[in-house]
């Protein structure tokens, strides 16, 4: 599927999607991707600053300990999210550590992709799952043009998570409380994606979206 190519790069929106776990957000992605959308992942982005060797993961062990390290030099992730769940002194010394890596490598990704001599796209997704937890100062990011959010009710996110995560429906509720309210996304939300009603609606959003951007699309 082709979208209108787009000439000026100013016109190339960047879009922030965002959504409480189990949400749909990767499903969105993988939707838009498919009609040819680029998607930049954070989550993928926050993996690949913890590598092996990485200055991440060494600024990890500095500041947070050996112990969060396994003995073949991986991130022991098991650790790390038992240890950030419930001392937040950790969590925010995690965050000061991989913020500034992650905003880099996106920023530059965003960059490169506005650059792309005749681009058929005409807006890029970066997929934040807790992006309005970090909204500071009541102001959207500079970066973003738009927050779209990916919306459907608690019991679906409990439902979906739990059997996506193979986790007690306590440990999801959990993470829920932590994370922003459903009415502060909407809140900020420039447009919101209702994942509700199963996979079929969900794709008629999507290409309804698509038209928007490009009356000539079709599926």
């Amino acid at each position: 599927m082709n979208i209108a190519k787009v000439q000026p790069l100013n016109r190339i929106k960047t879009v922030g999607l965002t959504g409480g776990i189990g949400s749909g957000k990767s499903l969105v992605c993988k939707l838009f991707a498919e009609h040819g959308i680029p998607i930049i992942d954070t989550d993928q982005i926050a993996r690949e600053v913890v590598q092996p060797n990485s200055l991440g993961l060494q600024a990890i062990a500095k500041q947070l300990g050996c112990e969060f390290i396994t003995d073949s030099g991986e991130l022991n992730r098991s650790a790390l999210r038992q240890a950030i769940f419930t001392d937040p002194i950790k969590k925010q010394t995690l965050e000061s550590i991989l913020h500034p890596l992650i905003r880099q490598s996106m920023l530059q990704q965003i960059t490169v992709l506005k650059q792309s001599p005749n681009p058929s796209f005409a807006f890029i997704v970066v997929a934040i799952p807790l992006l309005v937890e970090g909204i500071k100062d009541n102001q959207k990011p500079d970066y973003l043009d738009e927050i779209w959010v990916v919306d459907c009710s608690q019991d679906q996110q409990l439902e979906r998570a739990a059997s996506r995560d193979q986790q007690k429906r306590e440990q999801i509720e959990a993470i829920i409380r932590q994370q922003a309210t459903r009415e502060e996304r909407l809140h900020w939300a420039d447009r919101v994606i209702s994942n509700q009603a199963g996979l079929p609606e969900l794709e008629q959003q999507i290409k309804q979206i698509l038209i928007t951007f490009n009356p000539q699309h079709t599926a």
